[in-house]
């Protein structure tokens, strides 16, 4: 474990398990240039064993990465928190979004000028990771986004389908979302957007846990999305959601204020 507070910055070893940085004035945490002169071989990947991910109060912070796409796997990492990073405006970018399989919990708070949690790229990039049928976050249980105001949407042109497992979802405090999940056509993204009108197809089948606070302009969480039984859905202050349009028949423990 590595913890970094201010006037502590140092090197630190590829086989961390944690790495927290907090109250530091940093610009961002991992770059890599390629020299002038050396070989012209494909990079191999850079692989950390980080498992945990911590950075809090960091004034200056505007990017995890910077360096040649495809270099950087995650593959251990398994809990991602990030609090009070005001600069920062994308989180991830495509090819780390392939290589996080064992990513459970998503923690992301105070963060004024986050755009984008995972910025999916061009065209071209997108149409690869769709063409893959590639599960990006088979593990992900718990996502928390609390006080991100220029946040539209949580997963933008990432479709519900990578998030088998999503149990918990809690959304506080972003005056400008609209959805957890959005697409630049809605009705163009894809198979799953034809399945979820015919009925053939439960959108994220494990979540149960979902609370929405202080959300002045959030619509909807996916579009076709349905509210199945046994599901606890705690709303307050959110004028333009209305859960009753999204319930499937079964038990639902509504809290709406």
């Amino acid at each position: 474990m590595l913890c970094i507070q201010e006037n502590e910055i140092s090197c630190f070893p590829l086989q961390l398990e944690v790495l927290c940085f907090s109250y530091l004035r940093v610009k961002g945490l991992f770059q890599f240039q390629m020299g002038e002169e050396g070989g012209t071989g494909e990079l191999l990947p850079l692989n950390l064993d980080i498992n945990y991910l911590y950075l809090e109060n960091l004034p200056q912070f505007n990017f995890l990465w910077k360096g040649p796409t495809g270099f950087l796997s995650l593959q251990k990492l398994d809990r991602v928190q990030v609090i009070g990073c005001p600069k920062l405006k994308t989180i991830f970018f495509t090819i780390v979004v392939t290589s996080l399989p064992m990513l459970r919990d998503l923690d992301i708070q105070n963060c004024d000028e986050l755009e984008q949690i995972f910025d999916l790229g061009d065209a071209p990039q997108l149409q690869t990771l769709y063409s893959s049928q590639q599960l990006c976050f088979p593990k992900l249980y718990s996502i928390t986004v609390i006080n991100c105001n220029k946040l539209k949407c949580l997963f933008y042109n990432l479709s519900a389908t990578h998030f088998p497992s999503l149990g918990t979802l809690e959304i506080e405090e972003c005056s400008q979302l609209h959805k957890a999940f959005g697409f630049e056509h809605e009705a163009d993204d894809g198979a799953e957007e034809q399945t979820a009108k015919k009925g053939e197809q439960l959108l994220l089948p494990k979540l149960t846990d979902i609370t929405l606070k202080k959300l002045p302009n959030f619509e909807e969480i996916h579009h076709g999305f349905k509210l199945k039984e046994n599901v606890y859905h705690n709303t307050k202050e959110c004028p333009k959601y209305s859960p009753s349009l999204y319930l499937h028949t079964g038990k639902i423990h509504m809290s709406i204020f």
